[in-house]
């Protein structure tokens, strides 16, 4: 846990080193990063609930195994938020837009996947 706490420190102060480069974020940017975070967030309680039920739920991301802790759950989404937004952040406007966009889609699938699975 000490390590996941210090890599969030140290992206975030990365992240302040960054954003001296990074171009700004339009209405754009700002409507399809909380889209994107909004479906992130939904997945992360759905996984949340597979990681509770092992019995009937395996999980499908390999990063996370069949049957993750509710912890490593955790961990995951906060660093895919944190990554992400550190990510998006850094990139141009243009590729800002298609990265969000991308996230949002593929969330969209996995979230709507899992709801009618019954997660």
């Amino acid at each position: 846990m000490k390590y996941f706490i210090a890599f969030l420190l140290g992206a975030l102060l990365a992240s302040y080193a960054l954003k001296a480069k990074a171009d700004p974020w339009d209405t754009g940017d700002k409507t399809l990063g909380v889209i994107a975070a909004g479906l992130i967030i939904t997945d992360w309680g759905q996984t949340r609930y597979v990681a509770k039920h092992p019995e009937h739920f395996h999980e499908k991301n390999k990063i996370l195994g069949d049957h993750p802790s509710v912890g490593k759950v955790d961990r995951y989404f906060v660093g895919v938020l944190v990554g992400g937004y550190l990510f998006a952040d850094w990139l141009t406007p243009h590729n800002r837009k298609a990265f969000l966009g991308a996230i949002s889609i593929v969330e969209l699938k996995v979230t709507q996947k899992n709801k009618s699975i019954g997660v």
